[in-house]
């Protein structure tokens, strides 16, 4: 994944974790202008890393999985953005 990289390793491990940590996913332009990078340099990075990061659907889950914090519920009416007021927290 890091053959022929044209950016620093640095910024790319950012750029995995941007990728990885953030809800709605970012795209190339955004990447591209945070971290001064040329947009097709960064749009095929991220291409390689949504690659590696695919499931191969191989290994499935067979145990227990623990989950610290989810909400469940749909979209509220008439809220802007992501608000939790009303929705239930499961802990």
């Amino acid at each position: 994944m890091f053959n022929r990289l044209k950016l620093g390793v640095r910024k790319a491990f950012f750029i995995m974790f941007e990728m990885a940590n953030s809800t709605k996913g970012m795209s190339a332009t955004q990447i591209s202008k945070r971290y001064e990078i040329s947009r097709p340099t960064t749009h095929f990075f991220m291409y390689k890393v949504r690659t590696v990061m695919k499931s191969s659907q191989s290994k499935k889950v067979s145990s227990t999985v623990i989950v610290d914090e989810f909400v469940q519920g749909g979209k509220e009416v008439n809220k802007q953005g992501r608000s939790y007021d009303t929705k239930k927290k499961k802990p």
